[in-house]
């Protein structure tokens, strides 16, 4: 998978140095939507010119769907649902290009970050050398095979692996594995770079101070299941910590974690996202009906004071 701008990006780039924002958003304007994802690659400014909500409504419409999975079964490649406005989706939704690859069987998605798709492969120990993980772009179907950094972990620990990728500030990757005891005191936290190859040494273990001492002495239980999302530097994920939920905020090395209090304790998680730079959650509302509960519709909200925690609902859906 190419990890760098391409040189036409690059070229591009400084050809429209001396132009003001508005004719570089009228010049994107008139290119594929293809090359849009491209050149958001090329420089931070040209990430927040494309990104910006209002430059958007000119620039190239790229949905054309979206990925979700049910987590059902060790074989769930995930499932894309094709916006009815839109035509034939430009990708193979079914992955097909990652199943012919040698020793990949049972992929599972995990999860995305910035147009990456991160997947898990079916551990056989009679290819103990096959990768554990496919990175892959579905829109160019370029892949990277990341291998395991030892043992599976037994089936008494709560684990998670997220990706960690955002090109205006580094064209590699990093997938971040964490692991915790139940119940138990144990976290560690092993990071993998595209640049190097590799995964860190050893496991970063937590530390009696900040977010880890809240999560930890509060016993708090890691999620597996709950998606997390890279926002500020920092990736978050959802930390249950007896009758509460937290969102905890981490480096992808483990060094430091911080903890913000869930905002809406009518709701039970679902995950937590990034949409425009910014924290969102959404979180599944419950009514309680006779002796039991009874779904009643979604909340989403997003973190607008990030040092804060300011908290502001977006959307509550009924149903």
């Amino acid at each position: 998978m190419e990890e760098y701008p391409d040189a036409k990006s690059g070229a591009a780039a400084t050809a429209a140095s001396g132009l003001p924002d508005d004719a570089v958003v009228e010049i994107l304007a008139r290119v594929p939507a293809r090359s849009i994802h491209r050149f958001k690659c090329v420089s931070k400014h040209w990430r927040d010119l494309i990104a910006d909500p209002l430059h958007r409504k000119q620039l190239p419409q790229t949905l054309e769907g979206f990925f979700f999975s049910d987590g059902a079964g060790a074989g769930s490649r995930g499932s894309f649902i094709s916006l009815p406005v839109r035509s034939a989706p430009r990708i193979d939704p079914s992955f097909s290009f990652l199943t012919k690859l040698p020793g990949i069987k049972h992929i599972r998605l995990l999860g995305s970050c910035n147009g990456l798709l991160l997947f898990k492969n079916g551990w056989n120990p009679a290819t103990a050398a096959a990768p554990a993980y496919i990175v892959c772009n579905p829109a160019t179907e370029e892949w990277v095979a990341v291998p395991s950094f030892g043992c599976p972990c037994p089936d008494h620990l709560q684990a998670r692996t997220d990706l960690v990728f955002d090109p205006a500030v580094s064209p590699h990757f990093h997938l971040v594995h964490i692991y915790q005891e139940d119940f138990m005191v144990e976290i560690q936290v092993r990071a993998y770079s595209s640049e190097t190859r590799a995964w860190s040494d050893r496991a970063s273990q937590w530390r009696d101070e900040g977010g880890w001492k809240h999560w930890v002495n509060g016993g708090g239980i890691l999620t597996s299941t709950l998606g997390g999302a890279y926002v500020n530097g920092m990736l978050h994920f959802i930390v249950f910590v007896p009758e509460k939920y937290w969102i905890a905020a981490m480096d992808i090395e483990g060094k430091t974690c911080r903890m913000i209090a869930w905002p809406d304790k009518r709701s039970f998680p679902l995950g937590v996202g990034q949409s425009q730079g910014r924290l969102h959650c959404v979180g599944k509302l419950n009514e309680r009906e006779r002796d039991c509960l009874k779904w009643a519709g979604l909340s989403i909200w997003v973190l607008k004071g990030y040092d804060a925690q300011e908290w502001v609902l977006k959307h509550r859906i009924a149903i």
